[in-house]
């Protein structure tokens, strides 16, 4: 890197306190109190606690999380559309931290009423935290660290906040979950799932707001970018992003494994390990080194650049750095194209998210059901055995063997400099 491109890459240097870096974080640690909640243990409480079909709520997981990645990619185009004197993005967790709390107590608050009232109320309930609340809040979310710096360091920094916390969130709520609905009056009574979601409810509301009045949003050019960008023409702009489609494909391959992985661990600590709680006992084992290895990421990343960081640490740097290398594309599309869609393009990198994760969650509670899975059976058949030992162990093996193949093409730290220099330009000529 030249002098001059140091001086000009000098102007986005900014420093973020902890403490705000802290609240970030929080927000997702808030998220994954509702998605862990109705994504990693829901279909357990369908199956085992309400004795509702695998293979139907797995046909229903998979429509919802199309029509959710369609949602995702219409919310980013009215999150740029949308002006609050409360922020771009912030508004949004103000807005919606209490309904999707309370939301979220709903998708377990099934009534009595026959199998075919249950399915349709799973559907509504479900699609409205997860297609809907959770997309509006979310969207917004994870575009606030596009808004909150252009510095590509303090960015890679606040997104390893974001997921340290997110990831011992995670760990925790794995780990408790079960056993706290076991304390409550057991995983197969309905009332332990409520207790459970309003307190997940209460703290996710809680976490929202705090990440709502302790952060701030500094990158103000798209609130001032006066033409107004139709959603056709958003979308032929993050097409024309090479290194957006790069990630939008490491995100599928990823949520594809996830997907597959976190749907079935329940089942697999249950019957194969005989022991429903170790569940967060497994998801601890594959989360620790991550989590150990975090603190490392941002250094080597602003030494080596993100993309060598994932292909030599691996999980770690993959958690710590996705999300800021979602916000570097946002600088490189404004770069290539002239114009500026934060919302559109990080809404449209989770489609491709929620798209893996649908498939793959829906993939396995199909095999779980053709395999002969009942719930509410004492005893499985030796079937549905060997498919959840098959896709817990096995099938999320591919999906991240695709993801070096990735990673190989991503060349976006080595011109970032050059591209914010030639932004600050364009700007500057404008002012």
């Amino acid at each position: 890197m030249n002098k001059s491109t140091q001086v000009k890459e000098s102007r986005y240097a900014e420093k973020i306190t902890v403490g705000e870096k802290i609240a970030y974080g929080g927000g997702d640690l808030a998220s994954n109190l509702i998605l862990v909640l109705t994504s990693t243990f829901v279909t357990f409480f369908y199956t085992d606690a309400l004795g509702l079909n695998a293979g139907i709520i797995g046909t229903i997981m998979l429509f919802s999380r199309v029509f959710d990645g369609v949602s995702d990619m219409l919310m980013g185009f009215v999150m740029d559309q949308v002006k609050s004197k409360r922020g771009k993005a912030r508004c949004w967790l103000y807005w919606l931290a209490i309904p999707i709390a309370l939301a979220t107590v709903l998708v377990f608050l099934v009534p009595n009423i026959g199998d075919t009232g249950k399915y349709i109320f799973v559907i509504i309930t479900y699609n409205l935290v997860t297609t809907f609340l959770y997309t509006m809040i979310n969207i917004p979310y994870g575009a606030l660290t596009s808004l909150m710096t252009r510095d590509q360091n303090q960015r890679t920094v606040i997104n390893i906040f974001r997921m340290f916390m997110a990831q011992v969130g995670y760990l925790i709520i794995n780990a408790f979950t079960l056993p706290l609905i076991n304390a409550v009056g057991g995983s197969t009574e309905q009332k332990s799932w409520i207790i459970v979601s309003v307190m997940y409810g209460i703290l996710a509301a809680a976490l929202f707001f705090i990440c709502y009045a302790k952060t701030e949003e500094r990158v103000t050019i798209s609130s001032e970018q006066e033409e107004k960008i139709s959603f056709g023409e958003s979308f032929k702009l993050i097409m024309k992003n090479n290194y957006w489609l790069l990630i939008v494909g490491v995100w599928v391959f990823t949520a594809l494994s996830m997907g597959i992985g976190m749907s079935v661990g329940t089942y697999y600590a249950k019957y194969v390990l005989g022991n429903e709680n170790l569940a967060g006992f497994l998801t601890s084992i594959a989360l620790i080194p991550t989590l150990v290895c975090m603190p490392f990421v941002a250094p080597l990343s602003q030494k080596y650049g993100k993309r060598n960081v994932v292909k030599g640490v691996g999980s770690a740097a993959l958690t710590g750095t996705l999300f800021a290398m979602v916000a570097d594309t946002i600088e490189y599309g404004q770069w290539k194209t002239g114009k500026r869609v934060e919302g559109m393009l990080y809404s449209s990198t989770t489609f491709g998210a929620k798209i893996g994760a649908g498939v793959g969650m829906a993939v396995s509670m199909g095999i779980l059901g053709a395999a002969g899975y009942v719930g509410t059976a004492a005893v499985q058949t030796e079937s549905a055995m060997s498919a959840i030992t098959g896709l817990y162990l096995y099938a999320p093996i591919p999906f991240m063997i695709a993801l070096p193949i990735l990673y190989y093409f991503y060349k976006l730290d080595k011109i970032y400099p050059q591209v914010m220099e030639d932004l600050e330009k364009r700007e500057n000529v404008g002012k």
